[in-house]
């Protein structure tokens, strides 16, 4: 049988609505559930397959969370190499910032 939830009794969380916390690590991001939708998504501790969808291109914001462990081991490449492309950026970026500092200080200098 199906369990119904009301959404406002699923995601309460000390007075205020939360689905998902997304905390950052240095590794990346660690998700925080609700112990009310990890229940009623039937997941366990040592689950480490959701994937989630966000959709924010009308006036409300969709998140879709649901289990898949065989999407989520397809989407493991495509994760990686997106993380590893960000790193890249980032290293570039603050490249680009040390060369500016640098550059100013030797024009102050002058």
């Amino acid at each position: 049988m199906v369990k119904k939830y009301d959404v406002t009794d699923l995601f309460k969380v000390n007075g205020h609505l939360e689905l998902l916390r997304l905390v950052p690590k240095s590794a990346g991001f660690v998700a925080y559930l609700p112990r009310s939708v990890v229940e009623a998504l039937n997941l366990r501790e040592s689950d480490r397959s959701l994937v989630c969808f966000i959709d924010d291109s009308s006036s409300y914001t969709t998140l879709i969370i649901f289990r898949d462990k065989d999407l989520s081991d397809l989407l493991k490449s495509e994760i990686l190499s997106r993380r590893q492309r960000a790193e890249e950026l980032q290293r570039q970026l603050k490249a680009q910032q040390q060369s500016e500092k640098e550059a100013k200080q030797v024009e102050d200098y002058v």
